[in-house]
């Protein structure tokens, strides 16, 4: 049973209210380093899955070469960046897409794949529940060219909405929700706008992405502080890679994942790894 929460309904007034912007004015300076490290190895075109208003479309456009097919299912969120990113449609170097996964798999030519393939600050833990969550990696695999590559954030359960996740135990219990699921809220102009969130593990993460045919490439810190501070504050930004330097990657905020479209072969062996039962502990 989905949380009585509507996702499109919530971003939309996200978007409209100008809260997002405030909060997230620009990109994370490390995860857009990575993903323009990205385009420069393995090609400049782009699939920006759950764009938003373009904070990192916008930027990607301006410093690289990349062409981009943004998509979001929220509609205030392709009308700004269609109008922050006007030129660069003009020119046909972004193409913004209103809808999910299955429009932009229609909207692009018979054979046509990406290079590259960007999901970044969360989005995949908004998408209820853990089957569609892992619907849609196997979506952006196929949308992707043999060797192509995701980059991918997503929250980590251990630093993320403690209150809200015990809150939550109840309605896991209840069946109205599964195990690393959260509601929470955002108020913007009087107006409350309710959230759902799926919050995780290193283990969960890897097993997603295993799971759907891809092989782990990179594993590191999205940030170690909220990342509305690191995107504003320049003397945030360098306590966080002090941070990320110093600590765990458990206790990250969030994880930065950067996976590979697996081979045949090697997705063979990743559907077998995963059916083998555990080992048997040791007694010693």
């Amino acid at each position: 049973m989905p949380p009585l929460i509507s996702l499109v309904e919530s971003y939309d007034q996200y978007f409209a209210s100008r809260l997002y912007e405030q909060r997230y004015p620009r990109p994370n300076p490390s995860t857009f380093a990575v993903v323009v490290g990205e385009i420069d190895a393995q090609g400049q075109r782009v699939l920006d899955v759950g764009c938003g208003n373009g904070r990192y479309a916008e930027s990607l456009l301006e410093r690289s070469n990349a062409k981009i097919v943004a998509c979001d299912v929220s509609r205030e969120a392709i009308d700004e960046i269609s109008s922050r990113c006007a030129k660069h449609i003009a020119c046909g170097r972004l193409r913004a897409i209103h809808g999910d996964l299955s429009l932009v798999a229609k909207s692009i030519e018979h054979g046509e794949k990406f290079d590259l393939a960007i999901m970044l600050f969360g989005v995949l833990g908004h998408i209820y529940s853990r089957a569609l969550r892992r619907e849609t990696l196997a979506t952006i695999r196929d949308l992707l060219r043999p060797g192509g590559r995701l980059v991918l954030t997503v929250p980590n359960a251990a630093r993320r909405f403690a209150k809200q996740q015990a809150a939550a135990r109840a309605l896991v219990q209840a069946g109205h929700l599964e195990a690393g699921d959260i509601l929470y809220e955002r108020t913007a102009d009087k107006i409350v706008m309710k959230m759902y969130y799926h919050l995780y593990t290193l283990e969960e993460l890897v097993d997603d992405l295993e799971q759907q045919g891809f092989q782990l490439i990179q594993l590191a810190a999205e940030s170690f502080l909220p990342e509305s501070g690191v995107v504003k504050s320049s003397l945030l930004r360098g306590l966080d890679r002090i941070l990320t330097a110093a600590l765990s990657l458990r206790y990250a905020y969030g994880f930065l994942a950067v996976a590979e479209v697996a081979s045949d072969s090697e997705q063979s062996t990743l559907a077998a790894h995963a059916l083998a039962p555990p080992p048997a502990a040791q007694v010693g």
